[in-house]
């Protein structure tokens, strides 16, 4: 069997890019959402697909036509913030959070990071009553671009 190159493998969860295309249809609403996924080499079932992974080529294609339609080079990073914002979360999910505190969702970063990304490893752990260690690995192989 052929080895498939890194940026082939299925790494990133359709979460991801279901994130992305939610603060499409607030922010960018101008943005024909069918043609970047296409673009990218994405259907629009995958993205609804809560078991569907998407390759490192994929995304970053996906990630090179946001940014050049958006004209928004932070497009990754605004899309992080959307996350966790209200809008994106929900009402139940945003009050679970709020009882748990940020410093219990930190620490359960390690545990969840798997169910969004296979690309690399991640660890947390309290240090102090005030603080958390995350520690993020690359996987073997695998070579991330900055967004």
């Amino acid at each position: 069997m052929k080895n498939r190159s890194s940026e082939d493998k299925a790494l990133y969860s359709n979460r991801i890019v279901d994130n992305y295309i939610k603060l499409i249809k607030k922010q960018y609403s101008f943005i024909n959402v069918e043609e970047l996924l296409n673009y990218a080499g994405m259907e629009s079932y995958q993205v609804e697909d809560e078991g569907h992974w998407f390759s490192q080529n994929q995304i970053n294609k996906f990630q090179e036509k946001l940014s050049e339609l958006t004209n928004n080079k932070s497009i990754a990073r605004e899309a992080g913030a959307y996350a966790a914002s209200p809008d994106a979360l929900g009402t139940m999910r945003r009050y679970i959070l709020g009882l748990i505190g940020p410093q219990n969702a930190y620490e359960l970063v390690g545990k969840y990071a798997s169910k969004f990304t296979k690309s690399s490893t991640f660890t947390s752990k309290r240090i102090s009553s005030d603080q958390v260690e995350i520690i993020v690995k690359p996987n073997e192989g695998i070579t991330e671009q900055p967004f």
